[in-house]
């Protein structure tokens, strides 16, 4: 199993990260590097972790956000060269946060369909980096009515002055027609867990696209109340879309630091396992740590073993085909016998 979307911040704690690669006997794990709360960097804490963990790292270093305070043409260049500069420090991929409206809102992040993004959508499209991109939130945050109290804390219920959901959708459409061979990742369903004929499209236009199935719980929610549709999406769609935990990421948005909850990490993986391997009804209450909701019954899709295989693993490896050198392959293999493999250093790519 490769969890393929996991945060990560030195104060949280190495060792509790190590426990749960440990615990879920973890192949490996994707960082996704994004500043915390006070707007600390996170990169170099996720490389010295990948100096220690006992199975392999991928990284998905992130574009610093002052380059958005340059003038356009400047930052038409520095756009490219945050991209090198995150491959040659040894990154696997990149992740954008961009599209995370209460990002856009704080700083003056172009319309991606914009001219000053085309060089570096064509240096991703052209190297086939691979890119974790996080696009909207869920529905709910822009319905006053239907917005969790945990999110209008952290500053997610968006009003007229945030950036409309279809506008982004829109500026995407753009630049996938403008580039149908980058190499992107829609992480949360694409907030489409609502709309999978439309989800469907997309897939279906741009091959190199996928996405992961990483909380909000409310895409369980969602898939579950439309069970038989869901199914076949997979069924359709199981060799493009990959596992993610979000792990980490409550630590990220918290205003002051704290350790990684365990409960809440194991509360994450156990929504998630349960909904695509269980078959049929099964109940989902409240644990006091991820999951809020009051008592429901969740439609299980009880997914074969193929499928299974493919979403924990084989398809995080296809979307960042060509990269995986194999050392790093071997070093896989090794977990997978039960090794205790000390003092890992996976090679830059």
């Amino acid at each position: 199993m490769i969890d393929g979307h996991i945060h990560y911040i030195e104060y949280m704690g190495a060792d509790r990260l190590n426990q749960i690669v440990e615990e879920y006997h973890y192949d490996g794990i994707a960082l996704q590097c994004i500043p915390d709360s006070a707007g600390r960097e996170v990169l170099g804490d996720a490389i010295r972790y990948r100096e220690q963990c006992p199975v392999p790292v991928y990284i998905f270093g992130g574009i610093r956000r002052e380059v958005y305070r340059l003038p356009e043409d400047e930052l038409r260049t520095a756009l490219v060269w945050e991209a090198r500069n995150l491959m040659t420090k040894g990154c696997t991929g990149i992740k954008m946060l961009e599209g995370k409206p209460n990002i856009r809102k704080y700083y003056p992040i172009p319309d991606f369909d914009q001219s000053v993004w085309e060089d570096y959508w064509a240096y991703l499209e052209q190297e086939q980096i691979p890119v974790y991109m996080h696009v909207n939130d869920p529905e709910e945050f822009w319905d006053a009515s239907q917005v969790t109290e945990f999110a209008k804390k952290a500053g997610w219920f968006y009003d007229e002055t945030y950036v409309n959901n279809e506008d982004q959708y829109r500026q995407m459409q753009n630049v996938l027609e403008r580039h149908p061979k980058l190499r992107i990742l829609f992480p949360h369903f694409y907030f489409m867990s609502r709309q999978l004929p439309r989800l469907s499209e997309l897939l279906d236009q741009f091959e190199n696209v996928r996405i992961d199935i990483t909380p909000g719980s409310e895409l369980f929610y969602n898939l579950s109340e439309d069970r038989e549709h869901a199914i076949r999406f997979f069924e359709k769609y199981q060799d493009r879309i990959c596992y993610g935990s979000d792990i980490g990421a409550r630590v990220l948005v918290a205003e002051e630091p704290k350790l990684l909850s365990m409960e809440e990490s194991r509360s994450r993986i156990r929504l998630i396992t349960e909904f695509l391997e269980t078959k049929g009804d099964y109940p989902l209450r409240p644990d006091g740590y991820y999951i809020s909701v009051t008592d429901r019954t969740m439609h299980g899709l009880g997914l074969d073993n193929k499928m299974l295989d493919k979403i924990y693993s084989e398809n995080f490896f296809a979307f960042y085909q060509g990269r995986i050198r194999q050392k790093t392959l071997d070093k896989i293999a090794a977990a997978k016998r039960g090794r205790c493999i000390k003092n890992r250093k996976i090679i830059p790519y």
